[in-house]
């Protein structure tokens, strides 16, 4: 085999593989954001923590917190027949 074959032989090497690649990556998925790429940190939004204080109370008890319940207050365990 000469120079010039082994050449040509790697130039159609490279040529596939790139071929292969983009078909690779046409199969791909497109990576779509996260929320918090969208949204940003949930940091700058203290009030956050305290919307997911009440939906915490919300799902273990099944009712509203009472007025003067705050975020960190103990939730009361579940009435009778909720669980």
């Amino acid at each position: 085999m000469t120079t010039d074959q082994l050449a040509q032989d790697l130039a159609d090497v490279k040529n596939d593989l790139r071929d292969l690649k983009r078909a690779v990556a046409a199969l791909e998925p497109a990576k779509k954001p996260g929320i918090l790429a969208i949204v940003g940190s949930m940091a700058e939004f203290p009030e956050f923590d305290d919307v997911i204080a009440y939906g915490r109370y919300f799902r273990k008890t099944g009712q509203e917190p009472p007025p003067d319940w705050k975020p960190g207050d103990p939730i009361p365990e579940p009435a009778e027949g909720r669980a």
